[in-house]
C-alpha cells in the first residue's frame, strides 16, 4: 500500500513539474531595456586614416569617476573614469 502510494506521489510531482515547464515556456520573457544610442555629427575621432563618431547614451549611476587616496598632505589625487558595457 506505501509502495504504491509513493509511486503515486512521484508520478504527480513528475506530472505537475512537465506541466510548470510547458507552462514557462508559454510565457514571454522580459528582455533588458536598451538603451536609445545617438551619434554626435559634430564630434570624430581619428585612428590611421579611418574617422569614427563616438557613441552617446543617458548617464546612469554607474557613469563616474574613482577617486584615488591621497597618500600624503602633498599628493595630488588621481582621478580615473568607469567604463561599463553599454546596453545595446
Amino acid at each position: 500500500m506505501n509502495d504504491r502510494r509513493s509511486f503515486f506521489k512521484g508520478l504527480a510531482a513528475f506530472a505537475s513539474g512537465v506541466v510548470t515547464a510547458k507552462v514557462a515556456s508559454y510565457t514571454p520573457k522580459k528582455e533588458e531595456p536598451k538603451e536609445q544610442l545617438m551619434v554626435s555629427s559634430t564630434i570624430t575621432l581619428k585612428h590611421g586614416d579611418e574617422e569614427y563618431h563616438p557613441l552617446v547614451v543617458k548617464k546612469t549611476d554607474a557613469d563616474g569617476m574613482i577617486y584615488e587616496q591621497p597618500k600624503t598632505p602633498f599628493h595630488i589625487t588621481g582621478v580615473t573614469p568607469k567604463i561599463r558595457k553599454a546596453n545595446v
